[in-house]
């Protein structure tokens, strides 16, 4: 019932929604919203991301019987995904760019998508609350902040373009890795590391920047980035790591750029 012009605009008011008490939940001047819950590696899990995810989710379920896979719940409880599955499926980053917000850095967003299954995008809603900055897109129809049409930048060339990346929370660090990695950011123009995939990918979609890529990062973290640059006409390459797993490699770009192998 939800495959439907009206049903799509249905769920995306919801999605916003869903965002904004997320984000309200997460405003109030209380100190337990920083407090660590568990640090380990180039990770930190908050306070503050349990308790939007509280929000989210259980309105969310209040509104629709659409299937979620958040980061909280999934490391609770692992959702299995039919690898053809093309049923709608809720993905959301309660609050992505965690280490960010412990510090005060307003770099950090609410993140919740949907998509068929695993294999594409339907619709995104990013929410920068630190700024006041709502992102959405709706694939083929286009993206929009704070209701408001955005386009991507047409740079071609890629030695005066601006690349987002980051280091995943897994990533190798072994010299190769780092060789490797070097060599493939080199001919950029400039290298943005802002600690928010999907917030990075909002700027991509919005202009600021020209294109993002990663590998093994999760699916939660770039899902609503991903519906807002397809919408928008971008272009999207991404891979999931594995039957069952979550982990993805992947480049969006303004779909002017001239790339070789990146």
């Amino acid at each position: 019932m939800y495959k439907t012009e009206a049903g799509i605009d249905k769920l995306l008011i919801i999605a916003k929604e869903a965002a904004m008490l997320g984000a309200n939940s997460l405003r109030r001047n209380d100190s337990i919203l920083k407090s660590v819950q568990y640090e380990k590696s180039h990770d930190v899990k908050l306070q503050a991301d349990k308790i939007a995810e509280n929000q989210i989710v259980s309105f969310l379920k209040a509104e629709t019987d659409i299937e979620i896979i958040s980061e909280e719940m999934w490391e609770a409880s692992p959702l299995e995904i039919n690898e053809d599955s093309s049923d709608f499926l809720w993905v959301i980053d309660p609050l992505d760019g965690s280490y960010n917000f412990l510090h005060d850095i307003p770099f950090y967003c609410i993140s919740i998508a949907l998509w068929e299954g695993r294999k594409a995008p339907v619709l995104g809603v990013i929410y920068n609350f630190a700024n006041n900055e709502l992102f959405h897109g709706v694939v083929g129809r286009g993206s929009w902040l704070n209701n408001m049409r955005i386009n991507m930048a047409n740079k071609k060339d890629i030695s005066k373009a601006i690349l987002c990346t980051g280091f995943p929370v897994n990533m190798d660090f072994s010299n190769q890795n780092l060789i490797e990695f070097s060599e493939k950011i080199k001919s950029w123009g400039k290298i943005r590391l802002f600690g928010s995939a999907g917030l990075s990918l909002a700027y991509v979609t919005s202009g600021r920047v020209d294109a993002y890529q990663e590998r093994d990062i999760m699916f939660w973290d770039v899902a609503a980035g991903v519906s807002l640059v397809k919408a928008a006409g971008g272009k999207v390459d991404f891979k999931f790591s594995g039957e069952g797993d979550l982990r993805m490699k992947i480049l969006a770009t303004n779909n002017h750029l001239k790339l070789e192998d990146k």
